[in-house]
């Protein structure tokens, strides 16, 4: 009977993990996005540029940070295909762009001993951002953009809910040259309550930034970029219903990471290409991983 009891409630667990991770409990945004060159609004023309995101883990930090006793293991893997169109003309002085991002999503939760697991996949809640501007300055760029987050994904792969995410980031090009740039950047998610349960999840902020430099190869046809770059997402607000998964009651998750970037741009091209690892740390509430992007994108 202990056994039996021990093994239910791994499977609760198991459930509650696949709900927190897979239903997207910890917000919108997927953080790792934005690393170097957070900034930059693409130019001019129609632009497809796609984001390849991997998130395996095994661990689960208790809300003091500790490693929850969980046997289990998580493989997230998001496809994140964006379509953006950017005019020539500006506007408040500022390159405007608009963006919609239809996401492709597979996850599975597997307890190995005892061989339970829950799995899912298909198109993603879609993400459109119909205003995004940009300031070029002397030193750097400013850009600041709001978007909206639509439950449109199936049972397995939606947050089911409405969510707006307000955006505001900056890069600093300090010296001469302008080679070497300081990035900084902040999502902030506003949530709706869900459409088939009594939960309204917290709010969110998820800060990213980044340090790095530019070399110029071949006339400035190749540029090489490499950096260290990072986030830290917060929960602002508790969840709230008497939905609320019991794992989450009363709960503000938060996590960490810091790891590198590399990147190519081909400017005459129009083309670009690079890819970040962020090994988590400092997490509470939720779990703890290894965020790994590949992304590219290109101008017509």
């Amino acid at each position: 009977m202990k056994r039996y009891t021990k093994i239910l409630f791994l499977v609760a667990v198991a459930a509650m993990c696949a709900a927190t991770v897979v239903g997207q409990e910890r917000g919108l945004y997927l953080p790792g996005l934005r690393g170097l060159n957070t900034a930059e609004q693409p130019a001019p023309g129609f632009t497809y540029a796609n984001f390849f995101t991997v998130y395996p883990t095994d661990t689960y930090k208790n809300k003091d940070g500790n490693k929850a006793p969980i046997d289990f293991g998580l493989d997230l893997v998001a496809d994140m295909n964006v379509l953006a169109y950017t005019p020539k003309k500006k506007i408040l002085g500022a390159t405007y762009s608009a963006s919609i991002t239809v996401p492709i999503v597979n996850s599975a939760v597997t307890i190995p001993r005892i061989g339970v697991g829950v799995e899912g996949g298909g198109i993603g809640d879609i993400y459109i951002e119909p205003l995004s501007l940009g300031w070029t300055m002397k030193k750097g760029k400013v850009r600041a953009a709001y978007g909206v987050s639509a439950p449109t994904g199936s049972d397995s792969t939606t947050s089911d809910y409405w969510g707006h995410q307000f955006t505001l980031g900056g890069t600093y090009n300090p010296g001469k040259t302008g080679l070497w740039q300081i990035n900084a950047s902040s999502v902030w998610e506003a949530h709706h309550k869900k459409r088939k349960s009594d939960v309204k999840v917290g709010n969110n902020v998820t800060f990213e930034y980044g340090v790095g430099k530019t070399f110029v190869r071949n006339s400035g046809k190749q540029l090489y970029q490499f950096g260290v770059v990072g986030y830290s997402q917060f929960q602002l607000t508790n969840d709230s219903g008497p939905d609320v998964t019991p794992l989450n009651v009363g709960e503000k998750d938060r996590v960490h990471a810091v790891g590198p970037e590399f990147g190519v741009i081909l400017p005459a091209k129009k083309f670009n290409f690079l890819v970040r690892v962020f090994p988590e740390y400092g997490a509470g509430s939720r779990t703890q991983g290894v965020t790994v992007v590949v992304s590219f994108g290109k101008t017509f």
